[in-house]
C-alpha cells in the first residue's frame, strides 16, 4: 500500500511538472528573442534537499511528499530536459545531512558559475538558508575552491 501511494505521489509531481515547465517555456522563451537561448543550453542552481524518515508504530514509512520524489526513480532517472539540467548530483541532493547537502550544491553551483543562469530554490526558506549558509562559510567554500580541497 504504501509502495503504492509513493509511486502515486511521483507520478502526479511528475505530471504537474511536465504541465507547468512547457507553459513556463512560452512565457520565458519567446522564440524571437535570442537572449532566452541561455535557458536551453545553462545549468539551475536549484537547491533540494530530502528531510528524515520516521515510521509509524504501524510500521509504515512516513517522509515529505519532496523527499518521495527525490528518492523515486523520476527524479533520479528521468530523461534530458533542459529545465532540469541541474548543477548539484543527485548525490548531493540525497545527501542526508542537511550541513554536507548544503555545502556541496553550493560548492557544485560555485564552481560551475560560469554555466549557471538560474537559481532557485523549492520554498523560499531553503533559498534563505541558502544565503545564511553562504554568509556563514563563504571563506571556508572559496578556499576549497581555490586550493582544490573538498571534503568527504
Amino acid at each position: 500500500m504504501a509502495a503504492e501511494n509513493n509511486r502515486i505521489e511521483a507520478e502526479n509531481n511528475n505530471f504537474c511538472n511536465q504541465k507547468i515547465r512547457p507553459a513556463m517555456s512560452i512565457l520565458v522563451e519567446p522564440s524571437d528573442e535570442p537572449v532566452c537561448a541561455w535557458v536551453k543550453k545553462e545549468n539551475g542552481m536549484y537547491l533540494m534537499f530530502i528531510k528524515s524518515e520516521a515510521k509509524t508504530p504501524g510500521g509504515i514509512v512516513a517522509r515529505p511528499v519532496l523527499t518521495s520524489y527525490y528518492k523515486s526513480s523520476y527524479f533520479r532517472d528521468k530523461p534530458y530536459d533542459p529545465h532540469t539540467n541541474y548543477t548539484s548530483p543527485n548525490e548531493t541532493v540525497l545527501c542526508p545531512d542537511s550541513y554536507q547537502s548544503m555545502y556541496s550544491q553550493l560548492l557544485c553551483g560555485l564552481c560551475q558559475n560560469k554555466e549557471v543562469m538560474r537559481v532557485g530554490a523549492v520554498f523560499a526558506s531553503g533559498f534563505i538558508r541558502a544565503i545564511r549558509f553562504l554568509e556563514k562559510h563563504w571563506a571556508l567554500l572559496c578556499n576549497d575552491i581555490r586550493t582544490g580541497f573538498y571534503p568527504n
